[in-house]
């Protein structure tokens, strides 16, 4: 791996979203989601920093999968369209670094939904009500480590994908998997039950708002984030020996 060279991608990757259209959309476009969806379900006779807090860090999970995956949909499969992926082929820049500049995009601008977008929100549960900052804490590891996994995800979508809503299929259709299969862990023996519960995303994310920091989950989240960016590299590996 070069690192000059990661750096580089990831440097023009952000200075594309903050020259177009993407940064607006997905920035403000979160800010807005979470303003609606906690006007909507949270101060409608919650009573107290419990229930508040739950409610506020669902809200934000799925303002962020939907910022991650419109964020991450077009990120290979424009280069692919643009003729930019083979000009990268044809430079001394590995497949490695490619997906590292790019994730390192994508884990930037997460952080700065979790704590500039998302971050005024759980002030107000501290200030308004009295919610212990240990909740606010933990919800916010939480979202930041559901938005990595599922910008993650959405590479791996844009790596196999020839457009943009093909990638975001995939990104939905994966996600979706994650997020029901734990519904119907019930239907099965105890030894598949536990293996398709612990591949439940919203039981592993759903614990960071109630104050917890559980291994387990922060063991999925990382691995998952681990194991969709190396599907990608070997996909982008494939299509280099594919020529």
């Amino acid at each position: 791996m070069n690192f000059q060279t990661a750096i580089w991608i990831y440097r023009k990757e952000m200075k594309l979203f903050f020259q177009t259209y993407m940064g607006p959309l997905v920035l403000g476009g979160t800010a807005f989601l979470n303003a609606l969806f906690i006007m909507i379900l949270n101060f409608n006779g919650r009573t107290n920093y419990e229930e508040a807090t739950v409610v506020t860090f669902v809200s934000f999970m799925t303002t962020i999968l939907i910022a991650m995956v419109i964020l991450s949909m077009g990120s290979i499969v424009e280069e692919k369209n643009k003729g930019t992926l083979e000009l990268l082929y044809t430079s001394p820049i590995t497949d490695f670094d490619i997906v590292v500049g790019k994730f390192l995009f994508g884990m930037t601008i997460c952080l700065i939904i979790t704590i500039f977008i998302n971050g005024f929100f759980p002030l107000v549960l501290y200030s308004f009500w009295q919610a212990p900052l240990y909740l606010v804490i933990s919800g916010s590891v939480g979202v930041f480590l559901l938005g990595i996994f599922t910008f993650s995800v959405g590479l791996f979508a844009s790596s196999l994908a020839k457009n943009q809503m093909i990638s975001l299929l995939i990104a939905v259709m994966v996600i979706l998997t994650l997020w029901v299969v734990g519904y119907f862990s019930h239907l099965f023996q105890a030894t598949t039950r536990k293996v398709l519960f612990h591949l439940h995303i919203f039981s592993h994310y759903i614990s960071f708002s109630k104050g917890v920091l559980p291994l387990t989950s922060i063991v999925f989240f990382l691995t998952g984030t681990f194991l969709f960016l190396y599907l990608t590299i070997k996909v982008l590996e494939s299509r280099r020996w594919r020529g």
